[in-house]
C-alpha cells in the first residue's frame, strides 16, 4: 500500500499481534490485498495500456475480483460494517462512472475510494487482532492507520505467526479518528449516502428488500433462541424449586447433622428461583415481545411496500409492452400506406387500354385505399404519442415509489 501522509514513529506504540487469528480470515484478507493492488495497478495511467477499451476490460475484471474478495470478507461479522459496505458500493459506482472513451481518464476518485477501503479493512484488523500497549503522554499519541509500503497487509499476514510483540511504523491517509465522535451524526450521514447509492442503482429496491428480509429472518432466529433459552431457565427453576421442597421435607427431622447449612442452601435456591422468574419475565416482556412486535410491524410495512413496488413495476412493464406493440403497428401502417400509394401511382401511370369509366372507378378505389391507410397511420401515430406520454408518467411514478420505499 502506498504512503503519502505522515508516519507515526515505531516508538509511539507497541503492538501485540493476536496469533490466534483464523487461517481462513488470513487467507481472505490476503486475497483482498492482492486483488485491490491489482485494481490499483490497472488504474495506473502510466502503464503500457493506453487503449480505452483494453483499460475498461482490465479495470472491470479487476473490480470483479475485488468484489468477490469482499464477499468473502463479509462472511465474517467484524468486516460486515456500514463503512466497508458503503465504500464497496462507492467503489463499484465510481468505476462505472469512469469514461474510458475520452482522451484522459480521471481515476483519482476511484483511487481515493480504494485508499479509504484499504484503511477501513486495515483498521478492523488492527482493532480486532492487535492490542495496543501505549501509555499516552501530552506530547505524544499513537494513531491507527495503514502500514508503509514494506509493511503491507501481505507482510502482516506473512509474519503474524512470528513474535507476539512487534513494533510497526503506522500511517494513515484519511484519518477519521475523533476524540469525542458523534455517532448520531455519522450514522445519519451514512444512511443518507446509502440511500443515495441505492436510488442511483437499477436494482437498488431489490437490494433494499433483500436486506430488510434478511433482518426479519435474523430477528426471528434471535427471538426463537431467546425464547428457548428463557424456557430452559424457567424449566430449570421449576425443577430446582421442586427439589428444594422435597429435600426440605426429607431433612426436617430431629438429630440431622448440618441441618442449618442445608436450610440456608435451600433459602438461597428459593431466592435464585425467584430472581430467575423475575428476570425471565422481564426479558420476555421487554425484549422478546417488543422485538417480535417490531418484526411483525416491519414485515407488514415491507410486504405492503413490496406489493406497491410490484404493482408499479407491472404497470411499467405493461406500458413498455404496449409501447413496443404500438411502434410495430405504426410501422405496419406506414408500410400499408406506402403500398397503397404505389398501387395508386401504378394505376395512374398505366396506359389507357381499358374503358375510361372503369379506369376512373379503379382510381377512386385506390384513392380511398390511400385515404384509409393515411387515417390508420395517423391513428397509430397518435397511439404511439399517447403511450409514450404514459410511459414517461409510469417511469416518474417508479422513481417516486422508489424514493418513498427508501424513506419508509
Amino acid at each position: 500500500m502506498s504512503s503519502t501522509s505522515s508516519i507515526c514513529s515505531s516508538n509511539d506504540a507497541d503492538f501485540i499481534v493476536d496469533t490466534r487469528i483464523p487461517s481462513t480470515i488470513r487467507r481472505d484478507i490476503d486475497r483482498f490485498s492482492v486483488f485491490i493492488n491489482r485494481l490499483r495497478a490497472t488504474l495506473d495511467l502510466n502503464s503500457s495500456i493506453v487503449d480505452g477499451e483494453s483499460m475498461c476490460v482490465n479495470v472491470h475484471a479487476s473490480l470483479e475480483m475485488v468484489s468477490e474478495s469482499m464477499r468473502d470478507l463479509f462472511k465474517y461479522s467484524q468486516f460486515k460494517t456500514n463503512p466497508i459496505i458503503l465504500l464497496s458500493l462507492q467503489l463499484v459506482q465510481a468505476v462505472k462512472d469512469l469514461k474510458f472513451d475520452t482522451c484522459s481518464v480521471d481515476t483519482t476518485p476511484v483511487l481515493n475510494i480504494i485508499d479509504q477501503l484499504e484503511s477501513a479493512v486495515l483498521n478492523i484488523i488492527l482493532n480486532r487482532h492487535i492490542v495496543s500497549s501505549v501509555h499516552h503522554t501530552p506530547s505524544r499519541s499513537s494513531t491507527l492507520g495503514r502500514w508503509k509500503q514494506n509493511n503491507s497487509t501481505d507482510s502482516y499476514l506473512r509474519h503474524n505467526g512470528a513474535p507476539n510483540v512487534v513494533s510497526q511504523s503506522l500511517q494513515r491517509r484519511h484519518s477519521t479518528h475523533q476524540t469525542h465522535p458523534d455517532p448520531n451524526d455519522q450514522s445519519t450521514e451514512k444512511v443518507m449516502e446509502i440511500d443515495k447509492l441505492l436510488i442511483s442503482r437499477a436494482d437498488g429496491v431489490d437490494v433494499a428488500f433483500e436486506r430488510t428480509k434478511a433482518w426479519s429472518t435474523y430477528s426471528k432466529d434471535v427471538i426463537a433462541y431467546v425464547r428457548s433459552r428463557i424456557q430452559l431457565e424457567q424449566d430449570h427453576a421449576r425443577k430446582v424449586h421442586a427439589l428444594v421442597d422435597t429435600s426440605r421435607r426429607d431433612i426436617n427431622k430431629p438429630f440431622m447433622p448440618l441441618r442449618e447449612i442445608f436450610e440456608n442452601s435451600f433459602d438461597t435456591e428459593v431466592e435464585m428461583v425467584t430472581h430467575t422468574k423475575e428476570t425471565t419475565e422481564h426479558l420476555r416482556d421487554r425484549v422478546v415481545e417488543a422485538l417480535d412486535a417490531r418484526r411483525k410491524e416491519h414485515d407488514t410495512v415491507r410486504n405492503a411496500l413490496k406489493v406497491e413496488w410490484t404493482k408499479a413495476m407491472k404497470a411499467l412493464h405493461d406500458t413498455e409492452e404496449a409501447y413496443e406493440k404500438s411502434k410495430i403497428t405504426l410501422r405496419m401502417r406506414e408500410e400499408a400506406l406506402k403500398k397503397a400509394r404505389e398501387s395508386c401511382l401504378r394505376t395512374e401511370s398505366s396506359p389507357p387500354e381499358r374503358e375510361a369509366s372503369r379506369r376512373r372507378r379503379d382510381l377512386e378505389k385506390k384513392n380511398r385505399a390511400v385515404e384509409e391507410a393515411m387515417i390508420k397511420k395517423e391513428e397509430a401515430e397518435r397511439q404511439v404519442m399517447t403511450i409514450t406520454a404514459e410511459l414517461r408518467k409510469k417511469r416518474r411514478d417508479i422513481d417516486k415509489t422508489k424514493v418513498s420505499i427508501y424513506k419508509n
